[in-house]
């Protein structure tokens, strides 16, 4: 069997979108029926030194459609914006990212395969193949930031399980 470049990435991102809208989600209403503000959980934190929950879901559209637009351009620099500050904007963010991914022709992204592409921030460089660049750095830090925002809430007690992270399965039939 051969699996495409397309294949082997966009629905992996789409799928795991799906679950931190659903994460967005269940936060919202866990403020909602707990009384408590908003800001408590989209600024939550696991640890001091941690981006907050916000960053973690502005940085999966970062490695998703982000890192496509990398592609695009050969190169990719993560954004320093900061992250969106309420439920509504985290979801305008992730909505904007799943509604580019199912844009996307395949042939384009196969395309990419083989392509020069370059990690840059600051004084770091790092050179990459296309491929290399999406499974060895940003397929890991999207799914860092996926499993940071879930931990998270799970941390601040939301009540959530593993298949609220899995999302829709790409189930056989």
């Amino acid at each position: 069997m051969t699996i495409s470049f397309y294949d082997a990435t966009i629905p992996t991102f789409q799928q795991i979108l799906g679950s931190v809208t659903h994460l967005l989600n269940k936060a919202e209403a866990h403020c909602d029926e707990q009384g408590l503000p908003h800001e408590e959980l989209v600024g939550a934190r696991l640890y001091d030194n941690m981006q907050p929950f916000s960053y973690q879901v502005k940085s999966t559209a970062e490695h998703s459609i982000g890192a496509i637009e990398g592609l695009r351009k050969g190169v990719f620099t993560p954004s320093l914006e900061y992250p969106p500050n309420s439920f509504e904007a985290l979801h305008e963010r992730v909505n904007g990212a799943q509604a580019a991914l199912t844009a996307l022709d395949p042939a384009e992204i196969n395309g990419f395969v083989g392509k020069d592409m370059c990690f840059a921030f600051k004084d770091r460089r790092t050179d990459f193949t296309a491929e290399n660049f999406i499974f060895s750095f940003s397929l890991p830090n999207f799914y860092f930031h996926a499993t940071t925002a879930y931990d998270v809430l799970r941390m601040k007690g939301v009540k959530i399980g593993k298949m609220d992270f899995l999302g829709q399965l790409r189930a056989k039939g």
